[in-house]
């Protein structure tokens, strides 16, 4: 079994998806979807850190056993750590844009003159 699952990659991908989408509506639309993309992100690494289901003891694993681990908050830590990384990712690639964009918009006015 590998560390990462597939369904972890579901919430970077919806952030992603909605970032792309964003760029066809108003300016605040990114930022509000990089910052519920955060949000979201950070819940998903506290949930993770706060699931637990402890072995019953006549399941005859020890603590140290790996393949007797329950995997399920790891797949949350790592969606959310996936998650949060793809909206800093995004949050640098808005700020490039949207300097870019200002820079252009100001050189096509100063040309107009």
């Amino acid at each position: 079994m590998g560390m990462i699952s597939g369904h972890v990659w579901i919430l970077p991908a919806v952030i992603a998806v909605g970032w792309i989408l964003s760029w066809w509506g108003a300016r605040w639309m990114r930022w509000g979807v990089l910052c519920a993309g955060a949000v979201i992100s950070v819940l998903f690494l506290v949930a993770g850190s706060q699931l637990s289901s402890p072995l019953s003891p006549d399941s005859g694993c020890t603590r140290e056993q790996v393949q007797c681990m329950d995997w399920r908050p790891v797949y949350w830590l790592e969606s959310g750590l996936i998650g949060f990384v793809c909206c800093v990712v995004l949050l640098i690639v808005t700020i490039v844009a949207e300097i870019v964009i200002r820079f252009d918009t100001r050189a096509s006015v100063n040309s107009a003159r």
